[in-house]
């Protein structure tokens, strides 16, 4: 039989799966076989041998079609003579394939089916390094921009964290909050065109106010303030988000205002004491000046050679519109 009488190979030739040790066992499949059935012990364990022998082989599933080969691939060695008495039953089911090579076809379906997971696996870890590269792109990016406007995050923050803050700066700040009607205060609307008052069509003069009231030419009094309804809706309060972040205005308010804390450390204080407790807060930068103040005033006192007036973990001075 020529090499064009033999069939194509059972496994494309780029089919490589060095470096799997796991080959699956159709376990019912194998002991149902001809093979378990009709083979002798040592032709069994050589057939096994082979099969895992193909399996890293390139292409897998196949073996040369070389008797030495073979003999050190089913267990026997150099020991040709022995392995010709088993060469029949281990190679049962074998096929010569065009390419000299020779296949079994339950080990090459096998193969098949493990080459597609390796090459869809492979997409997937080259997938993930692109978008993790891409991600350390984006954080050196991110953490540059954070820098050039005073936030100085640590290295470990994650990249949800990283992003909320950058998008923050880029929101636009506009003195508009509302989009009622735009009014100018301290001017009257006009009604009439202005005049010299000498009733020839150039003005209308005020009317004369009624005897005994006198305030013609006053400015009238503004209304009393209604007293805030009970219930009036107040700004939600909310625990503490971590990372809290130092903006631009509040280092440079830390730098005039309590100059000899240490802000990293009276920071990583404030953000553990909160988070400890979970309380909400309206107002947390404001929340921060306080506590940032109260250590400004700790050192001043032990710098007059004065003991802090109160315990330094006491914060119960801490408040926002009232008690906690």
């Amino acid at each position: 039989m020529t090499a064009t009488d033999l069939p194509a190979p059972l496994v494309p030739a780029d089919v490589d799966l060095r470096g799997l040790p796991f080959m699956p066992l159709d376990v019912n499949r194998l002991r149902d076989s001809d093979l378990a059935i009709e083979a002798s012990g040592d032709e069994f364990r050589a057939a096994v041998l082979l099969w895992c022998a193909s399996w890293n082989q390139v292409p897998a599933g196949s073996l040369p079609d070389a008797e030495q080969a073979l003999a050190a691939y089913a267990g026997f060695g150099r020991d040709l003579k022995s392995w010709k008495k088993v060469r029949d039953g281990a190679l049962r089911g074998f096929v010569k394939c065009a390419d000299g090579r020779l296949y079994h076809p339950v080990v090459a379906e096998k193969a098949i089916d493990a080459w597609a997971q390796r090459v869809e696996h492979r997409a997937a870890k080259e997938s993930e390094n692109k978008r993790k590269e891409k991600e350390r792109k984006d954080r050196a990016r991110i953490f540059a921009a954070l820098r050039e406007a005073g936030q100085v995050l640590p290295f470990n923050t994650t990249t949800k964290a990283l992003r909320e803050a950058f998008a923050a700066l880029e929101l636009p700040e506009s003195p508009v909050t509302s989009h009622g009607p735009v009014t100018v205060t301290g001017h009257a609307p006009d009604t009439a065109k202005t005049g010299t008052g000498n009733r020839e069509g150039q003005g209308i003069e005020p009317p004369l106010a009624p005897l005994g009231d006198q305030s013609q030419g006053q400015q009238p009094e503004a209304p009393a303030k209604k007293p805030a309804t009970k219930g009036a809706r107040a700004k939600p309060r909310k625990p503490l988000q971590m990372p809290f972040l130092m903006t631009a205005e509040m280092l440079a308010w830390a730098k005039e205002k309590v100059p000899a804390v240490n802000l990293d450390r009276e920071t990583e204080r404030f953000c553990d004491y909160w988070t400890g407790t979970g309380k909400a807060m309206a107002d947390w930068p404001s929340t921060w000046r306080n506590w940032m103040r109260r250590a400004q005033d700790d050192i001043e006192r032990r710098g007059q050679g004065g003991a802090p007036k109160s315990d330094p973990n006491d914060t119960s001075w801490i408040h926002e519109g009232g008690p906690l």
